[in-house]
């Protein structure tokens, strides 16, 4: 089972005390595993994700506290993954750089990616930055069930969208398409089949769609106890979840 992080990105919705919008990208046809899913950004943990390096980017005790489940390797995969799939960086300024623009950031992001300028330990000390680790909220906790080829131990983090920041396309073309989607929105299209939500993606949505504001939305993600759940293969049916195509879990 490979450990795996998500990052749940919001932004403010149609109006103020309402559900906040999230961000769907839709995962490529050629995915291992999900093929042409709805889902938030985030991928795997890589090697240098848990480079030991990453922890002198703090100041001794800043990272006491953090989840269990979710460690400081988790949360910088999924500031990684968002900033390579969609080019959303979750970061702050730890010396006296400057905070580099959007445009700024874009560069460095097609430069890193397509001319592959170092590592992201490395991306973030050129920039004077380090992961947003500390304000990711740990807000849910999937293990993909026994009896998939591909699975996951995979931890969900709630962000907003950082202010002069937006999404942008992938330069190497790994991720699909993605949106803003109201969720009660992208939960109806699930289950009249319209594209495919797996269980922990509908899960966060159902939550989200009961929020109220981006900041309220924020502060009740930080008051709520994550239950891990392993759902069994057996009980991921299209009854259970309607609209679901289980055979589209995996690729051929």
């Amino acid at each position: 089972m490979r450990d795996a992080a998500t990052v749940v990105l919001i932004r403010a919705g149609g109006t103020e005390d309402g559900p906040p919008e999230v961000l769907l990208l839709e995962r490529a046809d050629r995915a291992h595993f999900a093929p042409r899913a709805q889902v938030f950004p985030g991928g795997s943990v890589d090697p240098d994700d848990r480079d030991p390096r990453w922890r002198g980017l703090w100041s001794p005790g800043a990272l006491v506290g953090l989840d269990p489940r979710a460690p400081l390797e988790l949360r910088i995969a999924a500031v990684r993954e968002t900033f390579e799939e969609c080019g959303v960086l979750l970061a702050e300024p730890i010396g006296e750089l400057p905070v580099p623009t959007a445009a700024e950031l874009e560069r460095e992001r097609s430069a890193w990616r397509l001319d592959g300028r170092g590592s992201f330990l490395q991306l973030m000390e050129r920039l004077g930055l380090r992961p947003s680790a500390t304000d990711l909220i740990f807000c849910a906790h999937w293990l993909t069930p026994k009896g998939l080829s591909h699975r996951f131990d995979a931890r969900f983090f709630l962000a907003e969208l950082p202010r002069d920041q937006s999404p942008r396309p992938d330069p190497m073309g790994e991720s699909g398409r993605w949106r803003w989607a109201d969720p009660t929105t992208a939960l109806e299209e699930g289950r009249r089949g319209e594209c495919q939500v797996l269980p922990p993606t509908r899960a966060v949505l159902e939550w989200l769609a009961l929020g109220h504001g981006v900041s309220g939305t924020l502060q009740a993600a930080r008051n709520t106890e994550v239950v891990t759940e392993q759902p069994r293969l057996e009980d991921v049916t299209a009854e259970r979840y309607p609209g679901l195509d289980r055979s589209r879990l995996e690729s051929e």
